[in-house]
């Protein structure tokens, strides 16, 4: 019996040997590892231009966003509101890419810097952006087991699912917040080197 599982233990390990072999891979240049990381580094590569959002908030102080081509832009120009791929930047406009319903095929349609109206921004803050969804939520459910579990419904639920609702829509508005273009509030092209 042990010379059983000796026997049956060594040809397992034969067998996992066997792939355990490191096979040789081709390496990637500098070039290529910079465009699998996405097109923020891609521009690192050769020069390009970029749009940059420069917000200075009244607590948080300045901060620039910067949205290279690749980088999909959620924005309101022309009385509508877009959300799309960065197609091409030139020194005043923008192209994105549109779906044409007719032709079947994205076609890219140019934006003047100075038409954008708002830049809607969707950031991932930890605990924060969560807690915009979660808390809501927990809030309707709090409010559901009380009436199911009390049979009826009672004003003292009502503080506690109130906070919930309010601090919810509060951090949804921190982390996606609307900022309109105005002369502390500037959308640029600026030029990588």
């Amino acid at each position: 019996m042990k010379s059983l599982f000796q026997s049956l233990f060594i040809l397992v390990f034969v067998f996992i040997g066997q792939y355990a072999i490191a096979q040789p891979q081709d390496t990637l240049t500098t070039e290529q590892l910079l465009q699998r990381k996405g097109p923020a580094y891609s521009a690192l590569i050769r020069p390009s231009r970029y749009l940059a959002f420069d917000v200075n908030h009244l607590l948080g102080g300045f901060q620039r966003y910067r949205f290279f081509i690749g980088d999909e832009i959620h924005f309101k120009a022309r009385d509508e509101k877009y959300r799309e791929e960065v197609y091409d930047v030139t020194d005043s406009t923008f192209s994105v890419l549109m779906a044409n319903q007719v032709m079947n095929r994205d076609e890219p349609v140019t934006f003047r810097v100075d038409e954008v109206q708002k830049i809607y921004l969707h950031r991932r803050i930890p605990f924060i952006t969560a807690a915009g969804t979660l808390f809501p939520i927990a809030g309707g459910v709090y409010l559901l087991a009380d009436v199911i579990n009390n049979r009826g419904f009672y004003t003292n639920t009502l503080p506690v699912v109130g906070t919930l609702v309010l601090s919810g829509l509060l951090f949804h508005v921190i982390s996606n917040p609307h900022i309109r273009i105005n002369k502390n509030h500037r959308l640029k092209v600026l030029r990588t080197y």
